[in-house]
């Protein structure tokens, strides 16, 4: 504990030491950038895994796929099984229309964790758009529908279309 801490009898708050890091980390490369520096190198990556998911779910929202994509790479670097990241990575495969990619990005995330919803209905969606095994997106489609999970509606909505494609 620190002599000020000690001095007015509080403990330092969890975390305050990585804040204050990605605090300077940010100064830092905000510095380089208005230096008219267009290249600089991060020899210590201060964040984990589950922040660089978050991160790329932020380029996401903001339409910058090529952002989001590299940080849920740098994310799964981290930890390869983030079965988040892996999902997530694959949508901005899908939403490229890079229905291979997609797929190998939900069946190693369904590896991971096979019970996971949003990887088995997005795996049934991209088999679905490539037109093959339609018998498999089927039954991943059910199988989230069963699972209850969060986006239930979506899951059926995509059961639905499974069927619709089949017929």
């Amino acid at each position: 504990m620190s002599a000020a801490a000690r001095s007015h009898g509080r403990r330092p708050r969890p975390g305050a030491a990585r804040r204050a890091t990605l605090r300077a980390v940010t100064f830092a490369i905000l510095t380089v950038a208005a230096a008219g520096c267009s290249r600089f190198v991060i020899l210590n990556d201060p964040l984990t895994a589950a922040e660089h998911n978050d991160l790329g779910v932020a380029y996401e929202a903001g339409g910058k796929l090529d952002l989001a994509k590299r940080e849920y790479r740098a994310a799964l670097k981290l930890d390869p099984r983030l079965v988040r990241a892996r999902v997530n990575l694959g949508n901005v495969e899908a939403a490229a229309g890079r229905w291979q990619p997609a797929e190998d990005c939900y069946r190693r995330a369904l590896h991971v964790a096979p019970d996971d919803a949003d990887a088995l209905n997005n795996l049934a969606v991209a088999l679905m758009h490539q037109g093959r095994s339609l018998a498999e997106a089927e039954s991943l489609a059910t199988r989230a529908v069963a699972s209850g999970g969060g986006r239930d509606s979506v899951y059926r909505a995509t059961l639905a279309e499974v069927r619709a494609a089949r017929r």
